[in-house]
């Protein structure tokens, strides 16, 4: 009886010990990373979509400042204001993605925090309240073998205000070899958003080799957004098309086969001014976007324009405030069609 009595007095110590010990604020519990090549997070690359309330930051927290959580800084990952949500393609080679999710230290609101394979929820957070200290930022490792996309997601739960929260360490691990596709159907689904939603037909793309006259604020590139990344607008990305600054003109001479004129147009999710984008056809409004905010809720929508017989576009963008610092807009998806015509 004393042996059994001693017996369940240790196991009780033991049990207190372990509970004491997992109440201690620690920044992360120890996972096991897999062996093989990292493959970190970044804001531009492999993503499908990325939307935030603010802004999104690479390797800093959405404040700018370094990322913080629980006293404990990190060097690497994403920094978001809810309500956030970002969309990447898995590597075919990925195996695992490892990351430490959880409110940065300038938190201030409520978030709730998840993680989706396929569009299959796999970890969520739970409510983080800035005034409790309930939860504990800790590595997180999802198994991704096989697996098309991965989103990370991030609820305002009503109030934005100061909704700060950092996905940091966020990284897959690759393997040695390419993994068969888990779910083909979805697959399929998945990959028809990573067009640029282009009509049927014979088409030339626009670019800034083909205008005969070029100007804006600050730089054009073909291609891409004129802050150097993928074009984005409203979370939506574009494969083709060019990024201006305001003010901002270009002029494109019609070509006699041209038929229609495709483009999707927008302020560029890396837009921090006001501006208002224009289209003229020989001279003559056809499209006015009304006043673009960098924080609107911007509607994308795809033109349809019928140039046949017309001689020449102009695309402006202006600046709608009288303060041209961080005015981007694309003119994103665009090209002429051959054939096929105007709806």
């Amino acid at each position: 009886m004393k042996i059994q009595k001693k017996i369940l007095l240790a196991a009780a110590s033991v049990a207190f010990s372990l509970n004491t010990y997992a109440q201690e604020p620690v920044a992360e519990e120890v996972v096991q990373v897999m062996e093989g090549k990292k493959v970190y997070l970044h804001k531009d690359e492999s993503t499908i979509k990325s939307t935030s309330y603010w802004r999104i930051n690479q390797d800093k927290a959405v404040s700018g400042e370094k990322m913080t959580m629980n006293g404990v800084q990190y060097d690497r990952g994403l920094g978001v204001h809810a309500p956030s949500q970002l969309v990447y393609k898995v590597p075919p080679k990925a195996d695992m993605f490892y990351v430490v999710p959880g409110p940065d230290a300038a938190h201030v609101g409520k978030i709730d925090m998840k993680i989706l394979v396929d569009g299959k929820e796999v970890f969520a957070t739970g409510k983080i309240h800035s005034k409790s200290r309930g939860y504990t930022p800790k590595m997180v490792a999802i198994d991704v073998k096989g697996a098309t996309s991965l989103e990370l997601f991030v609820d305002a739960l009503g109030n934005e205000g100061g909704d700060h929260a950092d996905w940091a360490n966020a990284f897959f691990v690759e393997g040695d070899k390419e993994n068969k596709v888990k779910d083909p159907d979805y697959a399929k689904i998945f990959a028809k958003t990573l067009l640029d939603d282009e009509l049927p037909g014979e088409k030339e793309y626009m670019t800034i080799e083909k205008a005969s006259m070029v100007d804006s604020h600050w730089r054009v590139l073909n291609d891409k957004g004129v802050d150097g990344s993928v074009i984005s607008i409203a979370g939506k990305k574009f494969n083709h098309g060019i990024g201006v600054h305001a003010p901002s003109k270009l002029v494109f001479p019609i070509k006699s086969n041209y038929k229609s004129f495709v483009v999707t147009p927008g302020g560029n999710d890396s837009n921090g001014g006001k501006v208002t984008m224009k289209i003229l056809i020989d001279g003559k409004e056809v499209y006015n976007s009304g006043l673009i905010g960098n924080r609107s809720d911007q509607k994308v929508e795809q033109l349809v324009l019928d140039v046949k017989g017309k001689k020449q576009m102009t695309l402006l963008v202006e600046d709608t405030d009288g303060n041209k610092g961080g005015d981007h807009a694309s003119w994103a998806g665009a090209y002429f069609l051959l054939s096929g015509g105007a709806k």
